[in-house]
């Protein structure tokens, strides 16, 4: 074979390899989770997926809130206003002397509030054993078909960042590591919102490896409590947690997925009301994800009180984590239960 041939089926060969791994990438790709090679982040599967709990609110923001960035309102003029209003004198200098200046010690830098948030962001991620992503971090997320928008507001980080450090300390010590330790990850995604509107919050757990993202349009600690219910009950009912009885604490003939308002507590303010609102009447899933997040909230709603089918509620969730987590005690108060035993 001469040269000149040699080279030619060398070429052909490797032309019908690159096809062949061509093809091979395309069919290993298929149904799997894709990852955006620039940012890392997941994109996911449709609505339908069981392990996608997508969390809506039954009042969406407002149009002309919802494209704009939460900002603390600031004085430009503030800093000389003080300096502009003086009447300034001068005392004329009659020593011939002069004086001996005090010497003055250099002062660090005061750091960029970036560097701050950093710095937050990481002393949080030691402590409770998470991972913490916003700002370009999130960007091009998209989850069960909706894409989001990221957060640009470096104060309202500091904001958020400040409020996830004191509301993840509400649980036990170790509560978060001890599902990482089981290998059920945490990522929490701050974002501004999603494209759809009234989506308020999502947990993706379609794998060990947990994602919560959280639209911070809206209320942040209502909506953080909520998903990270998702996120432990997952571990939960790996952990053999179940709640077999639980349909007994509705009213009789109820079927998930059929909104009632007459049995909803906002909408009702029945404090004996089957449901704290209409969006726990979606499944049993988002049924104990919202009782949670009242159980976690400042103040006592009244539908709480001792007796009452969502105090019931309340308290089957407290037993089912008192007896999988080893970091809660049966004979430890903790935060989610002061309105259960009280």
């Amino acid at each position: 074979m001469t040269k000149e041939k040699q080279i030619t089926l060398a070429k052909v060969l490797l032309s019908f390899s690159l096809i062949l791994i061509l093809l091979g990438i395309a069919f290993h790709l298929e149904n799997q989770t894709i990852l955006n090679p620039i940012t890392n982040t997941h994109v996911i599967g449709q609505a339908e997926n069981t392990d996608i709990n997508i969390t809506t609110t039954e009042t969406p923001v407002p149009q002309t809130e919802a494209g704009q960035e939460v900002t603390s309102p600031e004085n430009p003029n503030a800093e000389n206003s003080n300096t502009n209003n003086q009447t300034q004198t001068q005392t004329p200098n009659t020593s011939t002397k002069t004086p001996q200046q005090p010497q003055q010690t250099p002062q660090a830098p005061t750091p960029s509030i970036e560097t701050t948030n950093d710095n937050l962001r990481r002393s949080i991620e030691n402590t409770y054993g998470i991972t913490v992503r916003y700002g370009v971090e999130t960007n091009g997320y998209t989850v069960a078909g909706l894409s989001t928008v990221r957060l640009t507001d470096s104060n309202r980080i500091n904001q958020l960042l400040n409020e996830l450090n004191s509301n993840l300390a509400l649980y036990p010590t170790g509560f978060f590591n001890e599902t990482k330790q089981a290998g059920y990850t945490l990522t929490i995604y701050l974002i501004k919102q999603y494209s759809q509107a009234n989506v308020t919050g999502v947990t993706d757990s379609t794998s060990k490896n947990i994602l919560i993202s959280l639209a911070t349009d809206y209320s942040f600690t209502e909506s953080l409590h909520h998903e990270i219910y998702h996120y432990i009950e997952k571990y939960m009912y790996a952990k053999g947690a179940n709640y077999t009885t639980w349909n007994t604490l509705n009213p009789v003939g109820f079927n998930y997925g059929n909104t009632n308002n007459s049995y909803s507590y906002v909408s009702t303010g029945n404090i004996n009301a089957s449901f704290v609102n209409n969006y726990a009447q979606t499944d049993q899933y988002e049924d104990r994800a919202s009782t949670f997040e009242y159980m976690m909230d400042d103040t006592e709603a009244g539908c709480l009180q001792t007796g009452t089918p969502i105090w019931k509620k309340a308290k089957y969730i407290s037993e089912q984590i008192d007896a999988v987590f080893q970091t809660v005690s049966p004979n430890v108060l903790e935060y989610w239960e002061r309105y259960v035993y009280n």
